[in-house]
């Protein structure tokens, strides 16, 4: 088994932790290979960056420490990902982005829709409330078209907590496996992986992300995994690390996806 974290986020976003200090509490916890995902979030039409994002003139720098804190540890794989806020219009903003820096990976995640942030706390009263007065099979509706664009624009390798909308711990009451199918599908055509998350079991929702039925959906499909922890401090780099191991393995998944400047390989779960 190879103990694999592909969702860390340091002090170049909002992350609370160096990338020195999580490669040494990397080691300490027995990791064989991490990935850091800095935050990417513009608005299109702006180059000013959301206040969690990493700035984009410092991703030079941000690989730069990754692939010397790689050299700095022998036997932990270390590799520089970005996880991106995706927005309609913004793919030729972040296609120069992508190209002008040697990353290994990017993972598209859906934060917002439209003025609601889904998984904020200061926007966390506010999305309850339109919830409440919308219904959630409208929002999570909404989420998944967001969800597909991102996919079809080929720019990402994999998707990140899949249905990360479910956070505080809303339900459908609709069958959305249509449009779940539709988007994973097409992941698989273009070869991305899906993360599997333990985010969700810190939050409201209290399930790993994706839910079992998406989940199950890649598994019949054969898309690839990530795991990752979304780890904003140290103690959070193997939180609930186990319980996603088994969780991947119980749908009937025996690897993982890794990444080296955008090339995916598989290694033993």
């Amino acid at each position: 088994m190879v103990k694999v974290n592909y969702h860390i986020h340091s002090t170049y976003s909002d992350g609370r932790a160096t990338i020195l200090e999580y490669v040494e509490e990397a080691v300490r916890k027995g990791f064989h290979e991490i990935a850091f995902t800095e935050h990417l979030a513009i608005r299109p039409g702006s180059m000013k960056k959301l206040y969690y994002s990493i700035d984009a003139s410092k991703i030079g720098d941000y690989i730069e420490e990754v692939r010397e804190a790689e050299k700095s540890f022998k036997g932990l794989k270390v590799k520089a990902g970005l996880e991106v806020d995706y927005f309609p219009g913004s793919e030729s903003l972040l296609k120069d982005i992508f190209e002008s820096n040697d990353l290994d990976f990017t993972m598209v995640s859906i934060h917002w829709i439209g003025e609601f942030c889904l998984d904020c706390v200061k926007y966390k009263k506010a999305f309850e409330i339109a919830v409440k007065e919308e219904g959630f099979d409208k929002f999570y509706s909404k989420y998944l078209r967001l969800l597909g664009e991102a996919v079809e624009s080929g720019l990402f390798k994999v998707i990140a907590h899949f249905d990360v909308v479910r956070n505080w711990g809303f339900k459908t009451s609709s069958d959305f496996k249509r449009d779940e199918l539709k988007i994973l599908e097409r992941a698989g055509i273009l070869e991305m992986a899906v993360e599997v998350s333990s985010k969700g079991l810190r939050n409201p929702i209290n399930e790993p992300y994706p839910a079992r039925r998406i989940l199950e959906y890649c598994g019949s499909l054969h898309i690839p995994i990530t795991l990752g922890t979304d780890a904003h401090r140290l103690n959070e780099i193997d939180a609930n690390y186990d319980s996603i191991v088994e969780y991947a393995r119980s749908v009937g998944y025996s690897e993982l996806a890794t990444f080296n400047r955008g090339k995916l390989a598989l290694v033993s779960l």
